[in-house]
């Protein structure tokens, strides 16, 4: 997992795509390709960051095109963070990229193989939650 986390793997996969942004970037415009437009604080509890390094990311993020800052229809006061048509090629992008890189990882697996790393990983999911729900639990 700390490879795949790593800055380094992060950024070289999303080269490959010829998306070229820091990692926390390239973080953010997967999350916002994935879940839309959302407030600032949305995207820094995905993150698990703090409201002053979503502003660095997105201003570093409309600087190079691919974000937006949005009027929230549901309240006029806050703003949204969307990603511009160029943004969500970036993000399309990085998703191919992602399954470019498991093709190239399992591709020469069986399908039996690659049907039980599924099966086992889908079940470390619902694992991953029992276990962070019950932390959270613990900690309140």
């Amino acid at each position: 997992m700390s490879q795949w986390t790593s800055p380094a793997f992060i950024t070289a996969i999303a080269a490959r795509a010829d998306v070229r942004l820091d990692s926390a970037s390239l973080v953010a415009v997967t999350l916002l390709g994935a879940y839309g437009a959302q407030r600032p604080s949305d995207l820094a509890a995905r993150l698990s960051t703090g409201a002053s390094n979503i502003s660095k990311i997105a201003a570093r993020l409309q600087d190079a095109g691919l974000l937006e800052r949005l009027v929230d229809p549901a309240d006029s006061r806050a703003k949204l963070l969307a990603l511009t048509p160029a943004g969500k090629q970036a993000a399309d992008a990085l998703a191919h990229a992602g399954q470019s890189l498991a093709a190239d990882l399992v591709g020469e697996w069986s399908a039996e193989d690659q049907g039980e790393l599924l099966r086992l990983v889908q079940r470390l999911e619902v694992e991953t939650l029992r276990v962070a729900k019950a932390l959270r639990n613990d900690a309140e």
